[in-house]
């Protein structure tokens, strides 16, 4: 049994070696990673090398007075990026100090992806925008 495990362990090995991260900020998270389903909540992805398309959401619980709060959120999000063996991606939201820029900013998002090596050429959607595009490339004149 001991050596089974070792087996799949050392055969794991230049997988995980090779992968790629992804950490995401506290109020995004990811619901799927090409298609497949992320465990909620998770704050580091791991990547294989390639083209990636991340379904994420942007969220933030306002407290607006001592009593009443607001969950402000955006639709669907989809990030797309090249992902490099060996880096480490960190997903950044720009500083917002207001409950209006909250708001602003999960109505509109803009964020930027960055790498050990700096910034990393990235594309953030909406759903609307995604499947506008999605149609665009599929017709056929």
């Amino acid at each position: 049994m001991k050596t089974l495990i070792s087996a799949a362990l050392i055969s794991l090995l230049p997988v995980l070696a090779n992968a790629a991260t992804l950490e995401l900020p506290s109020s995004i998270w990811a619901n799927k990673v090409n298609g497949e389903a992320v465990p909620s909540y998770r704050s580091a992805l791991p990547l294989k090398a390639g083209l990636q398309i991340l379904e994420l959401r942007y969220a933030e619980l306002l407290q607006l007075n001592a009593e009443d709060h607001e969950y402000v959120s955006s639709e669907p999000l989809y990030l797309s990026f090249e992902a490099q063996d060996h880096q480490s991606y960190r997903l950044q939201l720009p500083q917002l100090r207001s409950d209006a820029e909250v708001r602003e900013f999960a109505r509109q998002p803009e964020v930027s992806l960055r790498s050990d090596a700096g910034p990393v050429e990235s594309r953030l959607l909406t759903q609307s925008q995604l499947l506008a595009l999605m149609a665009r490339a599929s017709v056929n004149f």
